[in-house]
């Protein structure tokens, strides 16, 4: 069956990207630039997980383009389908960061140099390292470009001063600008623009309940401009946690001065649940100025940097602050608004053909992305059924699924997975949604299907990748009480 989408203009957090790549965090220390080698360094050891994070997203020529950690890059033309085109080189490591320059594409990353490409896609070309004015070379941490409506360009990075682990340690923003001519050259800066301030900063408290209030990450800087107010948008205090988030501050005097911390933050901020965290990334405008946010979400079940994306809409208050009218949303969005799901299955205990030692079927409903259940070995139609206490019309599906088997070293790789949901429509089960054999691989799989209702919901695994027993994250399907439009 291919891969059509008929989603008609909803999307669900977390975003439903096509070959979600390999976490690659272990590796970093082994390499000094962006890098596109697929075998992992001699040394590192661990399990094997996938991930992606730190989103840097823009609007170009009726497009969008979605670079995030790990891999490069995903298109889409309405925010609802992506498509994942590789990019060279293809891993950036951490926190890519894009913009404009004389006809085409400046791209850099977390400790890596500065690339150019012509198009959005590359391939990218490196230039070199950022020179600073006494002349030393410079690779950013966490880095953002930005190009002002006047064409000048800058770089801002995550710096810190004092010793790592000691009460001193204090972690800041900083911001350069660049010579338009060579942008390799640093012509001003690093000019601090802000420290963290976690005693006056709750979202910048280290810890899932901000316990830490002497100390947090201010990170993964992005400068967005609109209406001739700079806004620099940061992360914090940690992409571990729950508590993982973005905030403000904004300046109307230029990009290198008069920033404030915005009375209304954070931005994106989601403590618990499928969706928790909403830290390190960015938001961008399309052509007709709506704005959106693409950002971190935590889901550090096999490593503590494993992670997602996710988006949600933005906008600017009377007091030209930003905020997410819908906040973080963890259920089906309509591009359109006016969309109302409420999850059907959450916290309903499934029964299941078989469980696994330990991976009991409410792991795939208990609103966690840290748990799983997973099928025992030899059921040969793994199967998971939710009972409603009331028929509700059932419209859409959230499948997240767990690969603990996946290890490209011994072979075992990620694939699609066959499927079918199917809903108990006066009393017999009819099929809702059949994906029993589709071609295109995505660890969240969201779909939408014509509403029916229902008194039960039931998934059938029917295909799974070659030597990997899946699990299921998330097992949501969404309705309301009524038949909506």
């Amino acid at each position: 069956m291919a891969d059509t989408d008929t989603n008609g203009g909803i999307w669900c957090n977390p975003l439903s990207l096509p070959e979600i790549p390999r976490g690659k965090d272990d590796w970093y220390p082994y390499e000094t630039e962006m890098f596109s080698h697929e075998e992992r360094p001699a040394g590192v050891a661990g399990p094997e997980y996938r991930s992606v994070s730190d989103p840097t997203a823009f609007f170009w020529e009726g497009k969008w383009y979605l670079y995030p950690s790990y891999g490069m890059a995903w298109v889409s033309d309405d925010l609802c389908r992506w498509q994942h085109v590789r990019t060279e080189p293809y891993c950036p490591k951490y926190s890519p960061a894009v913009a404009r320059w004389q006809g085409g594409f400046l791209l850099t990353g977390w400790a890596c140099p500065l690339y150019y490409g012509e198009t959005p896609l590359g391939p990218f070309r490196k230039l070199g390292d950022f020179i600073l004015p006494d002349g030393s070379s410079y690779v950013p941490c966490d880095p953002a470009l930005f190009t002002d409506d006047d064409g000048a360009l800058y770089l801002y990075a995550f710096a810190s001063d004092g010793d790592y682990g000691t009460e001193h340690y204090r972690t800041k923003i900083v911001g350069y600008r660049l010579d338009e001519a060579d942008p390799r050259r640093v012509t001003e800066g690093p000019v601090t623009l802000f420290e963290m301030d976690p005693e006056n900063h709750p979202w910048e408290r280290q810890g899932f309940h901000g316990q830490n209030t002497s100390f947090g990450w201010v990170e993964g800087p992005h400068m967005l401009k609109v209406r001739g107010r700079y806004y620099l948008i940061y992360a914090a205090p940690d992409t571990r946690d729950p508590s993982y988030c973005m905030a403000v501050y904004c300046s109307d005097s230029s990009p290198l001065s008069g920033f404030v911390c915005q009375r209304r933050n954070p931005l994106t901020l989601s403590r618990g649940g499928i969706v928790s965290g909403a830290g390190h990334g960015s938001v961008a405008a399309d052509d007709k100025g709506n704005l959106w946010a693409f950002y971190t979400i935590a889901a550090p079940r096999v490593h503590q940097y494993e992670r997602r994306i996710g988006m949600d809409k933005v906008a600017v208050d009377e007091n030209g602050e930003l905020y997410c009218p819908s906040g973080v949303t963890d259920t089906p969005q309509s591009m359109t608004g006016g969309l109302r799901r409420w999850n059907l299955t959450e916290r309903l205990r499934p029964a299941a053909s078989s469980c696994a030692p330990g991976r009991d079927a409410l792991y795939a409903t208990d609103g966690s992305n840290l748990t799983f259940w997973q099928p025992a070995p030899g059921d040969p139609l793994p199967t998971l059924t939710v009972r409603f206490d009331a028929p509700f019309y059932a419209d859409s599906v959230r499948l997240w699924w767990a690969e603990p088997d996946y290890d490209p070293a011994r072979g075992v790789f990620a694939g699609p997975v066959g499927y079918t949901v199917e809903g108990e429509v006066g009393g017999a089960w009819r099929t809702l949604l059949d994906r029993s054999d589709p071609d295109e691989d995505r660890n969240v799989d969201f779909r939408a299907f014509p509403g029916a209702l229902c008194t039960a919901v039931r998934l059938i695994i029917k295909k799974m990748p070659e030597r990997m027993r899946v699990g299921v994250t998330d097992f949501s399907v969404f309705g309301a009480k009524e038949k909506q439009a």
